[in-house]
């Protein structure tokens, strides 16, 4: 994955033409499937996320750089109990959130410009935040919570290569609609998934049963970009 990563990069830096330089952004809305390593420890989970993106055309070349910052929940869990307070056994709503944050640096090769529809290959690299948190509240329409904090936290570095298309929208000239489908490896991630936590109600803490590997997967991906948005 690191050399098809600098190979790309590589490639693109060779692609030197005159071009009108331009700012991109825009928001996705995505759907990740574990693959290799990941998805034999966590199963057929589904990844959802949303993310912005911000991009800049240089002049001089078919390329574009810049962030893409996403946030998804790969699991969540309720659970009823009576005995989380010693003394204490009305029943509580004890709601777990597995969580993936991830901030990446983008940058694209556009094998054909000013073409109606735009495809594009992609590569970025970035950190990946994954942790995992609870809330103990009364009931559902409770705002403030009893208790809350932060079971776990681990980060990883990944790399993600992928390619899509950029077409336009027919009611305005600079919306553009985006499909787009990417592949992500990188180091190995300790983290916990829905059903990974149980509770002691005799000691009053957390048992923990962790998990480890690349944090592998690919992600399919919907969005709307905006053509030329600071102008």
């Amino acid at each position: 994955m690191k050399k098809a990563f600098l190979g790309f990069i590589l490639f693109i830096a060779s692609s030197i033409t005159a071009y009108p330089q331009f700012f991109l952004a825009g928001g996705h809305l995505n759907g990740g499937l574990p693959s290799g390593r990941f998805k034999q420890e966590t199963g057929s989970i589904f990844i959802p996320s949303v993310s912005g993106l911000l991009l800049y055309e240089f002049p001089t070349t078919p390329l574009q750089v810049g962030l893409e910052i996403s946030y998804g929940i790969y699991g969540s869990e309720l659970q009823k109990r009576n005995d989380l307070f010693p003394g204490f056994n009305q029943e509580l709503r004890l709601r777990r959130n597995n969580n993936l944050a991830s901030g990446m640096i983008v940058l694209r090769y556009l094998p054909w410009v000013n073409t109606k529809i735009t495809p594009f290959i992609e590569a970025q690299m970035g950190t990946n935040y994954l942790y995992t948190r609870y809330k103990i509240r009364d009931n559902i329409f409770e705002t403030e919570s009893i208790e809350s904090g932060k079971d776990y936290e681990d980060w990883v570095i990944g790399y993600k290569i992928g390619t899509g298309v950029q077409i336009p929208l027919g009611f305005n000239e600079n919306l553009r609609l985006e499909l787009r489908g990417t592949f992500q490896d990188g180091g190995n991630v300790r983290f916990l998934q829905k059903g990974d936590v149980s509770y002691d109600p005799d000691e009053g803490i957390f048992l923990y049963d962790f998990r480890r590997s690349p944090l592998q997967y690919m992600t399919f991906s919907v969005g709307i970009i905006g053509i030329d948005v600071f102008r």
